[in-house]
Formats: structure tokens, C-alpha cells, sequence
């Protein structure tokens, strides 16, 4: 018997017991919206995360290019300061902001610019060698000076004003003084005494950022750029060997009689075991006027090697530093600044015969001479790099020693600042970008 006849196939079907209830239906739909929302705020997590990294990798990267931007203007202005005329400095000269073909213009190099300035050190006070007086004249408090000078100095100032140990181990975030040269000039707002107010500048006065510096050398020669005449070097050649010596070197400016006399000075010092200190002692040697001392001044010195270390340029230094030398006055330093706006100084010499026409001239002459100079050898340079987006920036600060060789970079860092606005419209327009 054909059983399939008798009974019939049906299609199986789910009980209703198997089928998921309405309530677990929902559990799982609730489960799929909670995944799909941890999903999607992972996703933009992620995203975001990644937006995160190309943003800084791009700044970055600005920066960077930034950073290469303003070491091209380094380079550029070292260039232009070894082939400028090392003979005399002047604030006309190629490398000034004041020259007119200023270096300080926006350099176009792909989508980004660069802007560069240079500054003559030797047009400021190197704060590692000037004494009390010059500072006290600058910071107008003599407790301020005193505490530049302790930081330098190897041991604690006698000083009752002076910057003791105790003060900087009393301070919140204490710390010790260098006892030692500076390093920087912005180490000076570590300094007791020396506030922002003191130390930036402002627009009714220049602060110490731009009155000092930290190494200040100028070439030890005369204005037609030869090694100047060490007088102490002839002591042990004799009387006849020095006057052939300065005759042959000054005869259109001194007689034998006056080279006879400079020997003399010297001989007197030597036998008591000294010698020449300082320029201003010409103005004790028996026959030498205010005339003759102008006309060979430039041509003598008293220090030996090529640098001299802490001379002023007159040409190039604020009426505030030149006010502040001493045997220096505010009439002296604005009688100086008028005539180099006619005519810089090319020598010493013209300094000094300006320096004869003050009341009370040879005492200004005796304090003074031997703190200026009408040449440099050390220079400020402040290059800063713009991308291409004209957002990021990075400024840098250079000090640079010349001479014969090239220009050598003495002291570099990253500074936080941008430069001064370019006065120019072409600057204006690019930086506006």
C-alpha cells in the first residue's frame, strides 16, 4: 500500500512558540542603533583624530618652511655684510634698516617671504664690559646697575645695593646668578630690578633690549683700515727706534720734537712699572695741542691684537648710549648725531676734535676717547621667515663677527617675537596677504 496516498504531505511550518516575541525583536533592534551609533562616533572620532594630525603635520611643516625662510635672510644679510666696506659704519651703509636700499623688505622665495634687519652691536653698550657709571646712566637706578653687574661679576658685589645670593633663593621659583658674562640680553630680565618695563622698548623710550649688547668688538685700526701703532710695544726699542718708527707712520701729523715727547711719557711709565692705559694720556705729553692729538689719534693705540672689545661706533649708536659714555653729555651726543646726518665720522680723529670743542674738552677727551670707534665687527641680525599660508612665522636671532675671512655666526636662537612692521607699502601689501 502506497502509505504517501493514505497520508498526505503538508509543508512544515514554525510553531508559534519558535517564533522571536515582539520584546526580544526590540532588544535586538535597540542593540543594532547602540552599535551603529558606537560605530559612528568612533568614525568621527577617528576623523577628527586624523584632521588632528594633518593639521599639525601642515603646521608643522609651516613652520619648517618658515624656519629655512628667515635662515635665507641670515645668510643674505651676511652676505651683504662681507661685502660692505669695513673702513667705516655708518647707519647709510647697504646692511642698515636706515640705507637706501634696506635689507628689511618682504623676499619673495615661492609662496612665502622673509624680512631681515641688522643692527650694529658695536652701536650699543656690550653689558659684559661696561662699568657703573654708563649703566646707571641707562637704567637711571643704581640699584638695577649695581645687580647687572653683580650677575656678572665671578664674586658677590660689596655693593650694599648690589644682588645678593639670598634675594634669587628667596623667589617663588628660585634660582642662582650666573657670576659670569652673559650669555644673552634676555637674560637680563632675570636680573633684580629689571622689569619688562625696564628691559622692552616702548614708543616714548628705548628699554635696555635695544641699548646693550652681549659682545661688542671693532677692528683696532686706522681709518684707512691698517693696523694701528701699539705705543707700549716700543718701550724696549729706545728712544731713536720709536721716533723713526712714529715718523714714518704719522711725520705729516707729529714733529720729531712731539714723537721724542710720546717716548718720554712712556719711559717715565715703564721705569715705574707701568705703561699707556688709555688714548687720553696723550693729552699729558708736553707739546701735543688739542690739534695734534685729533690728527693722530686714530693712528695709536694701546691695546694689542687686531679687535678692540667695548668701543662705541658713533656713527650708529642711539643719542641714548652716546649720552651715557663717559665724559659724555645729552649736548655732546645730539651734537654727534647731527653731524653724522651730514657727514659720518670717517676717524676717531673727527670724534675727537668734536670732542675739544665741548666745555671742559680735554677732560670729555681724557673720559671718552677711548670708548668709541668709528667702525664694527659685531652685528645683531633679526630675520623672520613667513609661509606660505602668512600665518606661521619664525623669527631668528643672530650675532655675527667680520673680518677679513667672512662673517661668522657667533650666537643664534629661535626667537617667540615677530619683527616690527615693515614701514613700506610694498612690505605692507605682502605682509597683509
Amino acid at each position: 500500500m502506497n502509505v504517501n496516498a493514505i497520508m498526505p504531505i503538508r509543508p512544515l511550518s514554525l510553531s508559534r512558540h519558535a517564533r522571536p516575541a515582539s520584546g526580544d525583536r526590540g532588544v535586538l533592534l535597540i542593540l543594532a542603533i547602540f552599535a551603529t551609533a558606537l560605530l559612528t562616533v568612533l568614525a568621527v572620532a577617528i576623523a577628527a583624530a586624523v584632521r588632528v594630525e594633518l593639521l599639525a603635520s601642515r603646521s608643522s611643516l609651516n613652520r619648517m618652511q618658515a624656519l629655512f625662510l628667515a635662515q635665507a635672510g641670515i645668510d643674505q644679510a651676511r652676505a651683504v655684510l662681507f661685502y660692505d666696506d669695513p673702513t667705516v659704519d655708518t647707519l647709510l651703509d647697504s646692511w642698515s634698516p636706515e640705507g637706501e636700499e634696506s635689507l628689511d623688505l618682504p623676499h619673495e622665495v615661492g609662496d612665502g617671504y622673509y624680512r631681515v634687519r641688522v643692527y650694529d652691536a658695536c652701536g650699543r653698550v656690550d653689558i659684559n664690559t661696561v662699568e657703573f657709571p654708563t649703566l646707571l646712566q641707562l637704567t637711571e637706578d643704581p640699584a638695577i646697575a649695581w645687580s647687572i653687574i653683580d650677575w656678572r661679576d665671578e664674586e658677590d658685589s660689596t655693593s650694599p645695593e648690589g644682588a645678593e645670593w639670598d634675594y634669587y633663593e628667596s623667589l617663588p621659583h628660585p634660582y642662582y646668578p650666573r657670576n659670569g658674562p652673559f650669555q644673552t640680553v634676555g637674560e637680563l630680565l632675570l636680573v633684580r630690578g629689571v622689569t619688562p618695563e625696564v628691559f622692552f622698548s616702548d614708543q616714548d623710550r628705548r628699554g635696555l633690549s635695544d641699548l646693550v649688547t652681549v659682545h661688542a668688538v671693532s677692528p683696532n685700526t686706522d681709518a684707512d683700515g691698517n693696523v694701528r701703532v701699539n705705543l707700549n710695544e716700543f718701550r724696549n726699542w729706545g728712544e731713536e727706534a720709536f721716533r723713526d718708527a712714529m715718523m714714518a707712520r704719522l711725520g705729516g701729523a707729529l714733529s720729531e720734537y712731539d714723537a721724542s715727547e710720546i717716548w718720554r711719557g712712556l719711559s717715565d711709565l715703564y721705569s715705574l712699572g707701568q705703561e699707556y692705559t688709555s688714548l687720553g694720556q696723550l693729552s699729558t705729553v708736553a707739546g701735543l695741542d688739542a690739534a695734534k692729538i685729533a690728527a693722530v689719534v686714530d693712528y695709536v693705540t694701546v691695546e694689542s691684537g687686531a679687535l678692540g672689545r667695548g668701543r662705541v661706533n658713533v656713527n650708529t649708536a642711539p643719542p641714548e648710549v652716546l649720552a651715557a659714555l663717559p665724559g659724555s653729555s645729552w649736548d655732546l651726543a645730539e651734537a654727534i648725531v647731527a653731524q653724522r646726518e651730514v657727514q659720518p665720522f670717517q676717524s676717531v680723529g673727527e670724534v675727537a676734535a668734536m670732542m675739544f670743542d665741548q666745555p671742559g674738552g680735554m677732560e670729555v677727551f681724557d673720559q671718552m676717547i677711548n670708548h668709541v670707534t668709528t667702525k664694527s665687527s659685531t652685528f645683531i641680525i633679526e630675520s623672520m621667515g613667513v609661509a606660505a599660508t602668512g600665518r606661521e612665522f619664525r623669527t631668528l636671532r643672530t650675532l655675527v663677527l667680520r673680518d677679513s675671512h667672512g662673517v661668522l655666526v657667533l650666537q643664534q636662537k629661535e626667537e617667540d617675537w615677530p619683527l616690527p612692521p615693515a614701514d613700506s607699502e610694498e612690505s605692507l601689501a605682502i605682509a597683509r596677504r
